[in-house]
């Protein structure tokens, strides 16, 4: 089943200078580790399951540098629901501080992000499955729970 759903924001981080590489920006690294985790849990709480695996990261497109004192957004959203897996859409946005912490406004709901496209720091495709105590995927819950 493939249905787009609207994104959420699952994860803030701050990057510090321990985040960084020599080049001074965030290691490209540690990003995709953020990322994962990001994704991770919202695939976990989707399909209702703590055991839930990466199994593929699609095409990772660093978009922009992030740099110490960068507070990063986090959005993922479903893409398409399998059986026994789940593939999540994961941007990464940098915060606009100017603005308060009321209500975050989504990538695709925030035409900042095309009138300043250097606030994209990632977008990439994770697809997670679910996995039983011996390590073989099973059917998670999330298709039931929508029946």
């Amino acid at each position: 089943m493939t249905l787009p759903s609207p994104f959420l924001m699952t994860y803030r981080k701050l990057v510090m200078p321990g985040d960084e590489n020599p080049a001074q920006v965030l290691f490209g690294g540690r990003l995709m580790q953020w990322a994962d985790e990001a994704a991770a849990l919202f695939a976990m709480c989707q399909m209702r399951t703590k055991s839930a695996v990466t199994l593929k990261i699609s095409e990772i497109l660093f978009k922009n540098p992030a740099r110490s004192g960068d507070i990063l957004e986090f959005w993922t959203r479903n893409k398409k629901i399998g059986t026994t897996s789940l593939t999540v859409e994961c941007v990464v946005v940098k915060k606009y501080i100017g603005k308060a912490l009321e209500k975050p406004e989504a990538p695709s709901d925030d035409p900042r992000l095309e009138n300043d496209p250097t606030h994209l720091i990632l977008s990439c495709e994770f697809v997670f499955v679910s996995v039983g105590a011996d390590g073989k995927p099973i059917p998670h819950e999330m298709l039931s729970a929508r029946a």
